[in-house]
């Protein structure tokens, strides 16, 4: 699916003579629990790259900055199998594999180490030409290096072997910027053979399926219905409501883990450890997964043709978890050709529901203007994806700053409540939740309002 920034929503709309009133600024808006101010993790800035052992596997590659840590581990598919929150991680690992790799389990086909990887597409080619099985392109061992760091920001770089069935070798690079929960992983695969091949990426992206703080599920357990996952449906998607469900035989229909009618332009799972499959097209530009009780959200962003969200339960396997399939564009590639597919991660304290995701952060009850007991109140509820500082800004028709509310610093690791009392200034046409970085640097917005009758 092509993934664009984000959905356009329709702005709320309110009456401008409600707000015909002089200004005053109440200052302050909430941050949510304690802990370091925003300001100073923004000031913090750089990420480091160090190589540790991570859950029995040596010479890993961790990339951290004070917000997130990212956990690779080039033994085992060049996977990523840490992406944390503080202590919360959202990837899911397979706790009878921690430690492993393929060598260590001759006769198995398949082995669940989790995390994030890829395969090749269309996969039904891919399985004719494989000799052995499984292959090393999403299991072996790679070879990792860290990279040299750039304006704050630590990579590293993984490379497979020669996939010898296909004729492909696959690079991976992971980037964490500095002051924020933003990761970029980007997969390169290249046609090593001299003849012209037909080949495309499928990148796999397995997300716990049951609220343990690891995210190492032991094999049958069972879900507390805590775990939420949030995907915007295309309104002019080819499918009937916007998804496919091929399991269901009925076009439209879905199993009892899902809803499309919980939010509207949204559809919900939650797990329940069933084993089901949908597909959507594109204009998907986000999903994201949500812990009620952790109050923790995870957003991936990933331009590609086509998307798919499987949920493993029995017969695929007794691990709990939830894989995000993205289908890169599928072409012929010359000798030495190479075809790319990037995704972002994010994360944010927030417990949810995901209404919507912008690019400053998540939106679990979007910014909104009430009137009530005489008074004008600013309201929302959000997690943030950088630390900064944020602020209400009122516009004129014209695009002219009037006055803006400071909202004092925030930053993803305490979720960010907004409820203040107001008075509008005249010929105000909009408003905008804007956060801004370091030097007053703009890093996005998190909400807007038009007034009716004003340009949109």
């Amino acid at each position: 699916m092509s993934d664009h920034d984000f959905i356009a929503r329709r702005p709320l709309v309110l009456p401008l003579a409600a707000f015909a009133c002089a200004l005053l600024w109440l200052p302050g808006c909430t941050r949510v629990g304690s802990g370091p101010r925003g300001s100073s993790l923004a000031e913090g800035g750089s990420a480091e790259a160090t190589e540790v052992s991570f859950h029995g596997w040596r010479h890993c590659c961790q990339l951290s900055n004070g917000l997130v840590r990212v956990t690779s581990v080039p033994q085992v598919g060049g996977r990523t199998l840490e992406y944390s929150l503080g202590p919360y991680n959202f990837l899911f690992l397979g706790r009878r594999e921690l430690g492993t790799t393929l060598a260590d389990h001759p006769d198995r086909s398949y082995l669940h180490f989790g995390g994030h990887f890829a395969q090749l597409h269309p996969e039904a080619k891919w399985r004719t030409l494989q000799s052995s099985y499984p292959p090393d392109l999403f299991m072996g061992a790679y070879e990792a290096r860290i990279l040299p760091a750039q304006d704050g920001a630590a990579a590293i770089e993984m490379t497979a072997p020669v996939d010898l069935a296909t004729g492909t070798r696959l690079v991976r690079k992971v980037e964490l910027f500095p002051g924020s929960t933003r990761v970029r992983l980007t997969d390169t695969l290249t046609n090593v053979r001299p003849v012209a091949q037909e080949w495309g990426l499928q990148d796999m992206l397995q997300l716990k399926g049951v609220a343990s703080r690891d995210g190492v599920a032991r094999g049958g357990e069972r879900p507390a219905d805590r775990l939420a996952l949030y995907v915007p449906l295309n309104p002019g998607s080819r499918f009937p409501g916007g998804f496919r469900a091929p399991g269901s035989g009925t076009p439209g229909s879905l199993g009892g883990q899902w809803s499309a009618t919980e939010l509207p332009g949204i559809l919900t799972l939650h797990y329940r450890r069933q084993f089901d499959k949908v597909v959507v097209d594109p204009c998907l530009p986000w999903i994201a997964l949500a812990d009620r009780e952790a109050g923790c959200v995870f957003v991936q962003r990933c331009r590609a043709p086509e998307k798919a969200v499987l949920t493993a339960g029995p017969p695929l396997t007794d691990y709990p978890f939830i894989e995000v399939q993205c289908f890169g564009p599928l072409g012929s590639l010359p000798p030495g050709g190479a075809t790319t597919l990037v995704q972002e991660w994010y994360a944010a304290r927030c417990a949810g529901p995901v209404v919507d995701v912008t690019s400053a952060g998540v939106v679990a009850s979007p910014l909104t203007l009430l009137a009530g007991g005489g008074k004008t109140w600013v309201a929302g509820s959000f997690g943030v994806f950088y630390a900064g500082r944020a602020a209400v800004v009122f516009r004129g028709a014209d695009g002219a700053e009037l006055a803006r509310l400071d909202c004092g610093p925030v930053d993803p690791l305490h979720p960010f409540a907004l409820n203040r009392a107001v008075e509008l200034p005249p010929k105000m046409a909009e408003a905008v939740l804007e956060l801004s970085g370091p030097a007053g640097k703009s890093l996005g917005h998190l909400g807007r309002i038009l007034l009716r009758g004003v340009r949109p």
